[in-house]
């Protein structure tokens, strides 16, 4: 897994860069806190636009090893103010792994109250806005 890519919601944009040396070795949870320690400013608002949502297969994601195929989310939690790490099962965390993304960081908010989806292939990352979101439910 060689590359970082970021989801600015607040521009509609995304972004790739290289892993930095002092994430390389690190996977799923370590990298998720990891990420929120460094680049969320303690004092923000959790709810607000200074938090990130940092979603990260572990190191093993994408081989045959068994039980590999888990993705932390880490963000800098509501409840407790701290930093908190959730995990799944599922083909999530394979499928960034098989792609390369070492973690996938979405910051900001978007100006307007409209969903997004993002869809990442091996050739483009797309922010789509969605209008058949059934908000009532």
């Amino acid at each position: 897994m060689d590359k970082i890519v970021r989801i600015n919601m607040s521009e509609l944009t995304s972004s790739i860069e290289p892993v930095p040396a002092e994430w390389v070795g690190l996977g799923g949870r370590a990298l998720t806190s990891s990420i929120v320690a460094k680049e969320v400013p303690p004092l923000c608002h959790p709810l607000g636009s200074n938090n990130k949502l940092v979603f990260a297969p572990g190191l093993l994601s994408g081989t045959a090893a068994a039980n590999s195929g888990r993705l932390s989310a880490g963000a800098k939690s509501p409840l407790t103010g701290g930093i908190k790490e959730s995990n799944a099962g599922g083909t999530a965390a394979k499928m960034l792994a098989k792609l390369g993304i070492k973690a996938l960081i979405v910051e900001g908010m978007p100006k307007d109250d409209k969903w997004y989806s993002v869809h990442i292939t091996k050739n483009a990352i797309t922010i789509q806005e969605e209008s058949e979101v059934d908000r009532q439910g």
